[in-house]
């Protein structure tokens, strides 16, 4: 039997935002109960908001844009999870994961169990996040690898603010083949089993974006 569950969290007024932000806004602007025909929302949000990817624009003037990818991109047919249990502040390194990744991962998803905060300060004030090194290692190893996920509110720990604009950087660069690492940002891994065979991203299709929002739906086997 197959089953689809999502790997992305629902976007709301109390959603964290990197920093402790508080800049998202659901505004009921009609209401059947107020005699209105049909019930709409307003929204207001950073395109960072919620489970989020980023692409190269965001850290790179010539970098590609959401735009610039196709589709088929966004369809992982061999994602894999690795666990590192991970307390407040802790850079994930390659060597945290080397020994655990198939060669033919293209979407890598790394589960800090940071997840459990998410409705707490300590998820986006003292977040676990990724050390560069993580980004060489994969790109020197792993040529199949596409994009990365992560279980909090972003790669960067906002105890290692600087640290966190380097690995970003080196994701995101292009490499000899011209293809970045995309980063998935705070997503929902709790839901994902060793039994999950495809993943589909959804970003936000906004033009020219340097990143968006998503749904992320995975197919699970059982």
């Amino acid at each position: 039997m197959k089953r689809v569950v999502y790997l992305s969290h629902f976007l709301s007024g109390e959603t964290p935002l990197y920093g402790g932000e508080k800049s998202i806004q659901v505004i009921n602007k009609t209401s059947i109960k107020h005699g209105d025909t049909a019930n709409t929302l307003n929204l207001v949000l950073p395109n960072h908001a919620g489970t989020h990817v980023d692409v190269p624009y965001h850290f790179f003037t010539e970098g590609k844009k959401l735009s610039d990818f196709d589709a088929s991109f966004w369809v992982f047919y061999y994602p894999q999870i690795v666990d590192v249990p991970s307390g407040d502040g802790y850079l994930v390194t390659y060597d945290d994961i080397a020994e655990n990744i198939s060669e033919k991962t293209d979407l890598l998803l790394i589960r800090t169990g940071y997840e459990r905060y998410r409705n707490k300060p300590r998820y986006w004030q003292k977040n676990p996040g990724l050390a560069p090194d993580l980004a060489i290692g994969l790109r020197s190893n792993y040529k199949d690898l596409r994009a990365v996920g992560v279980d909090t509110i972003s790669i960067t720990s906002r105890l290692h603010r600087a640290t966190g604009r380097d690995a970003h950087r080196a994701f995101l660069e292009s490499n000899h083949n011209g293809c970045p690492i995309i980063i998935i940002e705070d997503m929902k891994l709790s839901n994902y089993s060793s039994m999950i065979k495809q993943v589909i991203v959804l970003p936000l299709l906004i033009k020219d974006s340097d990143g968006a929002p998503c749904t992320i739906l995975a197919k699970q086997t059982r």
